[in-house]
């Protein structure tokens, strides 16, 4: 085969058997999240995510290993703990995913995924080397922080070059919240995966591999990958227009030189200047010449790479060495950085939030659910006046998480949406329901940045974007998965270009062409007080095919597999391109990578498979086998993005801006339900229709969906 390597390895922890498979048997669900996916409905849907019958699978694409540009992903899909659906029988499946080089050391040590199953009766981590696949004892780094275990596996095997996923000390203390941790700064973060390692008493999976990836047409390849990377835009901030902390700190392209390509792009300066003496150099992921990662040396806590919102404490208001102490903390013990945003506001409002003349916190400690100790400790990182932001309430807070210090530790060890629930009915079983009520207010809690991030965007997670802001593609964008959507497929062109709306909506015309980019982003310079622009008939569907974009171009990414913050390569660098990218260049890669005649209706419909497959998946799950209609129960958001602003708590700290006026209800379900006409689903419940599958190549899933649960829509 050429892109795939034709073989999945399957680990079963429980009886310890190792078996290969052919990857034929899931390839036209492409891979990554495709494939993971597919194992989940034949094999798991309605397990616990801390089961052993849970999956596990690590996957990736035709472009991992190759030559392709920004291909180092590999993606991780199973039953997800962090998740959060009161509403759903049985918990969701989900997807995260991290970068490196861990996922190309996979494909050539021979396999395209790892599929583990089942629990091991002690600590034990997964050695892959080419054909040897073997289960070792991982008593000598249980216990270890994430940097520590990998450095003893690499001393234990003599070999610096082994590619190494680990769970910190969360992991193994099945915090719902924690990542899985590759080299020194890429995490599989949202999922609590990390927990689901844990609960199998999986430290690690160490691969190492000296084989190559075949590909269809080299020379085609390395000819194509040089004509890319002339208008390849930097991640996120894609044009020497943008501003802002995560934009452009080189504000020039030059296309003809390939080091100035991969060096354009300093976090540090724009997120932590202050950190910017201890600044090494800009680190990639395997095969990307973006260099979007600081990797930075500080004295007393090491080396560290940094990226997005690992920068979380420096966005929420520190300004000294304990910006980057708090991304070595979160990657060392293992703990889910963008879930800061809320977990920090959550505390700072239980310190800040007075009921019957107590703070919530002076409360907990009143009924002995928190130590003074851990008290003195977080009162001492409430932000200024009141505390100092540094080191010790930083601390304090990371590592009561990681190890499920008494009653408060263990509740955010659940997440903060989760824990919110579980302090609010403490607090009412001991006499104290005016604080419980209070506690609950925090939902309505505003994120910072104008909504970027933080706050409460349902599933339990911290919110990435408000749809408030961006426009109601982006708020079914939210409804229709089973976690932060966290796709950059609108945000690269809306919100970190520096394009003025006069600049942006050209390349949006090229893409969608006028209609839908008229009515469908037209709000993109809108003041604050403004709601969105509704035109009718024409904002519904100028919306639904927004978002039927992001979700397919999600699966597009998440299975061949490329990078989210890179592709689809909407916009360019260039000036003389009128900072206009081609969104063809996946469908033309994976032509020359694989030798398959591709068109983007092609691997539009490969896209999907995989998001049906993922619609079934989650139907299974919230019935629970019964009939469901996912369009009234699991396609909402939180009821605050619908209330209006002035009911809507905003954070103390730092300043943020008061929130766009409320989505519409109507035009809310007015997108909706073009959506599904796009997608070939039901309008009534939201399913896919069983005419859809079938054209999709999808009978045999339709009939095993059948089988397992109910009959589908005609």
């Amino acid at each position: 085969m050429n892109g795939w390597t034709g073989t999945i390895v399957r680990v079963d922890l429980s009886d310890g058997k190792i078996t290969t498979e052919k990857t034929e048997k899931y390839i036209k669900y492409t891979g990554g999240i495709g494939f993971g996916y597919k194992v989940i409905f034949d094999e798991a849907p309605l397990a616990e995510p801390f089961s052993p019958e849970n999956r596990l699978v690590f996957a990736t694409g035709p472009m991992t290993g190759t030559l392709a540009p920004s291909t180092g992903r590999s993606e991780v899909i199973g039953i997800s703990p962090h998740v959060y659906a009161p509403g759903s029988k049985h918990p969701l499946v989900s997807r995260s995913g991290f970068g490196g080089y861990w996922g190309a050391e996979l494909k050539f040590a021979g396999y395209d995924a790892l599929i583990i199953q089942g629990k091991a009766p002690k600590p034990v981590y997964i050695n892959i080397h080419n054909d040897t696949v073997t289960i070792e004892d991982a008593a000598f780094i249980w216990g270890q922080d994430t940097f520590a275990a990998q450095d003893a596996i690499k001393d234990k095997q003599g070999d610096e070059k082994v590619q190494i996923a680990v769970i910190g000390p969360s992991g193994e203390k099945l915090v719902r919240i924690s990542p899985i941790i590759h080299r020194i700064g890429n995490a599989a973060g949202q999922g609590g995966f990390g927990a689901v390692m844990g609960s199998k008493n999986l430290k690690a999976v160490a691969v190492r591999g000296t084989k190559g990836v075949a590909v269809a047409d080299k020379d085609g390849l390395v000819k194509y990958v040089k004509s890319v990377r002339e208008f390849q835009p930097g991640p996120l901030g894609s044009t020497p227009l943008s501003t802002g902390p995560l934009s452009w700190t080189e504000k020039h392209v030059d296309p003809k030189d390939i080091n100035k390509q991969a060096l354009r792009f300093d976090q540090t300066k724009s997120c932590a200047p202050w950190l910017s003496e201890y600044h090494v150099k800009a680190q990639s992921c395997y095969s990307c010449p973006q260099g979007c990662y600081a990797y930075m040396n500080v004295p007393g806590m090491g080396g560290g790479a940094v990226s997005c919102t690992q920068w979380f404490y420096s966005w929420l208001g520190n300004k000294d060495k304990a910006t980057f102490l708090a991304n070595q903390l979160a990657n060392k013990l293992g703990v889910d950085t963008f879930e800061m945003f809320p977990m920090i506001q959550f505390v700072w409002y239980m310190q800040d939030e007075i009921v019957d003349g107590k703070s919530i916190l002076r409360h907990l400690l009143d009924k002995k659910l928190v130590t003074p100790e851990i008290q003195a400790g977080l009162e001492k990182g409430h932000y200024p006046p009141k505390g100092d932001l540094g080191v010790v309430g930083l601390e304090t807070l990371m590592h009561m998480i990681a190890y499920r210090e008494g009653f408060l530790g263990d509740a955010l060890a659940e997440g903060f949406r989760r824990a919110m629930d579980i302090i609010a009915a403490k607090l009412e079983s001991v006499g104290l329901p005016a604080a419980a009520k209070a506690v609950m207010r925090f939902e309505d809690m505003e994120g910072i940045m104008g909504g970027v991030v933080g706050g409460n965007g349902g599933w339990g997670m911290s919110a990435h974007y408000d749809p408030r802001s961006f426009g109601y593609y982006w708020a079914v964008n939210f409804a229709m998965e089973n976690r932060d959507p966290n796709r950059h497929s609108m945000t690269n062109l809306l919100e970190w270009t520096g394009l003025k709306f006069e600049q942006a909506m050209p390349v949006a015309k090229t893409i969608w062409g006028e209609e839908v980019a008229v009515n469908g982003l037209s709000d993109l310079a809108r003041k604050r007080d403004v709601p969105l622009t509704w035109n009718g008939d024409k904002s519904a569907m100028a919306n639904a095919t927004i978002t039927r974009f992001i979700h397919l171009r999600g699966c597009i990414k998440d299975s061949i597999t490329v990078c989210d913050w890179v592709f689809p390569i909407m916009t360019s660098g260039r000036e003389d391109r009128k900072y206009t990218g081609d969104v063809s260049v996946e469908y033309k890669l994976f032509e020359l990578v694989t030798g398959e005649k591709m068109t983007q209706d092609k691997l539009n419909e490969r896209a999907a498979r995989i998001w049906n497959m993922h619609r079934l998946v989650t139907a299974l799950e919230w019935g629970g086998g019964k009939p469901v209609n996912l369009r009234k129960e699991h396609d909402q958001l939180p009821e605050h993005f619908f209330t209006p602003a002035q009911t809507r708590l905003l954070p103390s700290y730092p300043p943020a801006e008061r929130p766009h006026p409320p989505l519409d209800r109507s035009h809310f379900e007015a997108t909706k339900t073009e959506y599904y006409k796009n997608m070939g689903w039901d309008t009534e419940t939201g399913l896919p229709k069983l005419s859809t599958l079938v054209a999709l190549g999808m009978g045999d899933a339709a009939e095993a969906f059948e089988a397992k649960a109910f009959r589908l829509p005609a």
